[in-house]
């Protein structure tokens, strides 16, 4: 939604979690500019979302996933605190991140008080795990790549063999580029494996999944179904992702996508799926190449900005859909947009200049330089040290044209976070920053909160 439109007022009130993501900021914005009241939580103070002038109040919880009790005795209080005085207006629950499945386990605790327009646990379970959605795709005949399924590691070293390479390690249920790896040797894939089963301390039955690596780009189907009937639709394309071949996308631009559009509407259509949700496809881009589904990630999803700049404004479509139980058909938008994350899409660019070769050694060093003074020594020293080996990765002769054409992507583009109406959330940019001075190097574990079971960001 354009920043200029029309801020109206006592459209009703919204809780949101995970206020320190930036897709959080994006829904908060999305509803306040409607006219709905937000308020945002947490385990962290000081976050992006709340920081922001729609938010009227914020509160902290555990984390949901050390502490589940907690975290749900923790939000009930704040449900009940912040109930709207008029009960006539509309009061939605919208989880953003990970906690949303577990508030739909138990919806029960909030839903006499609030409405939560999510979809059934049992659905979002089939999905989520990459492992059931392989074995769901397959069974309805969906495309998928090529898809192993090993139970256990005597399993994996039985069929590891055929697998084909090059391939992806998976976890079953994680995102944002966390518990994922290229492999491209049969001794990459069976050293993979077995890191990520010792690394994420992973039971018998929850192995990781391997999947053929196919060709092509990655594209995103963003959805909103009405008790199974696909009332909104938009697709966008990641123009940049970090780190490469495996992130997050960071620059995005919105694409015509019907082939993938009516995939997402098979898989999840028949589940009489309930809310929000987007879907991961790999395709070549030609007219007759066929997009294979990869994942699908069953809540709110990292490029919001891109939906909802775009004319799918999918926080104010939800709350609707909470709201009113129902919602009508929504339109297509505009597909002239470009969003962007500041400072994780920066770092993209730098790695996709940093590919070749060349001027890679003057970057390396200079960023080892940095890490040692940032720990060691004077945090301006190793920001000068920093970007001086950019400087000399970027004025290198034979690499002018190709930083050039790259940097110029970013011309233009719609930020998450920065917004001269909205100016105090750019302090969530302090976060990135925050993770490359205390660790050295831009961990995704701590910048997505998406480390997988018995993970540990520290």
């Amino acid at each position: 939604m354009s920043e200029s439109a029309e801020e109206t007022k006592g459209a009703g009130r919204a809780v949101i979690t995970y206020s320190r993501g930036w897709q959080s900021l994006v829904a908060t914005r999305s509803l306040g500019r409607r006219g709905v009241e937000v308020v945002t939580g947490d385990e962290y103070a000081m976050t992006a979302a709340s920081f922001s002038r729609y938010s009227i109040a914020e509160f902290r919880y555990p984390n949901s996933t050390e502490d589940p009790e907690g975290f749900l005795d923790a939000l009930e209080r704040a449900v009940v605190k912040h109930k709207p005085e008029d009960e006539s207006l509309p009061y939605v629950l919208m989880p953003i991140h990970k906690e949303t499945y577990l508030i739909a386990r138990h919806r029960e605790r909030f839903e006499p008080r609030i409405r939560v327009p999510l979809p059934q646990i049992e659905d979002i379970e089939m999905v989520h795990n990459k492992g059931s959605l392989a074995a769901y795709a397959l069974e309805r005949g969906l495309p998928i790549p090529t898809t192993w399924i090993p139970k256990s590691l005597d399993e994996f070293e039985a069929l590891a063999a055929d697998v084909t390479l090059p391939a992806f390690v998976k976890l079953r249920e994680s995102a944002a580029g966390v518990g994922i790896q290229k492999v491209k040797t049969r001794e990459e894939l069976a050293s993979t494996f077995k890191e990520f089963i010792d690394h994420f301390k992973l039971k018998e039955g929850d192995c990781p999944i391997v999947q053929e690596a196919v060709p092509g780009d990655d594209y995103c189907v963003t959805t909103l179904f009405d008790h199974g009937k696909l009332v909104a639709c938009m697709t966008y394309h990641n123009l940049r992702a970090f780190p490469a071949e495996k992130g997050a996308g960071v620059m995005r631009e919105t694409v015509s996508a019907p082939k993938m559009e009516a995939i997402a509407s098979d898989v999840l259509g028949p589940l009489g799926w309930h809310g929000v949700a987007e879907l991961d496809f790999r395709w070549d881009g030609t007219p007759d190449g066929q997009p294979c589904l990869i994942e699908v990630n069953p809540r709110f999803w990292g490029g919001l900005i891109q939906a909802v700049e775009s004319g799918w404004d999918y926080p104010w479509l939800l709350f609707r859909l909470g709201a009113d139980g129902r919602l009508d058909p929504v339109e297509q938008g505009r597909m002239d947009v470009r969003t962007e994350i500041p400072v994780v899409a920066f770092l993209a660019t730098l790695q996709d200049m940093a590919a070749n070769d060349r001027g890679m050694e003057a970057l390396t060093n200079a960023w080892r330089q940095a890490k040692d003074e940032f720990r060691e020594g004077s945090k301006r020293a190793g920001i000068r040290k920093l970007f001086k080996g950019t400087k000399e990765l970027l004025d290198l002769k034979a690499r002018f044209r190709e930083a050039r054409s790259l940097l110029e992507d970013h011309k233009d583009n719609v930020y998450d976070i920065l917004s001269r109406h909205d100016p105090l959330p750019a302090l969530g940019l302090l976060y990135p920053v925050a993770v490359f001075l205390r660790h050295g190097k831009v961990n995704m574990e701590l910048l997505t909160g998406e480390g997988g079971p018995g993970s540990n960001d520290e």
